[in-house]
C-alpha cells in the first residue's frame, strides 16, 4: 500500500493505513445509509398502497403528483445531506 506525504514533506506509511481504515469504515456507513433509504422507500410505498389507508382517507389519491414530488424532494435532500456528511467525515 502506498504511503502518505505529510505536511512537513515526510513519507508516512502508517498514515496511509489509518486513512484506509477510515475509508473502509465509511463504506459500511454508506451501505447502511443506502439500506435505510431503500427500506424507507419500500415502507412508504407499502403504507401508501394499504387497503386501510384507502378506506380511511378516500381523498388520499388526490394530488398524487404533488405528493410524489414532495417525497422525491425529501429523498434527494437526504441523499445530498448524507453525501456531504460523508465527504466531511472522510477529510
Amino acid at each position: 500500500m502506498a504511503g502518505v506525504l505529510t505536511p512537513d514533506g515526510d513519507y508516512n506509511e502508517t498514515a496511509s493505513n489509518l486513512l484506509d481504515g477510515r475509508v473502509n469504515s465509511m463504506v459500511w456507513l454508506m451501505v447502511l445509509a443506502v439500506i435505510v433509504l431503500i427500506w424507507g422507500l419500500f415502507a412508504t410505498m407499502r403504507i401508501g398502497q394499504s387497503q386501510s389507508n384507502k378506506e380511511q382517507n378516500p381523498q388520499y389519491f388526490q394530488d398524487t403528483g404533488k405528493k410524489w414530488f414532495r417525497l422525491l424532494g425529501f429523498y434527494l435532500i437526504s441523499i445530498v445531506a448524507a453525501a456531504i456528511l460523508i465527504m466531511i467525515l472522510i477529510k
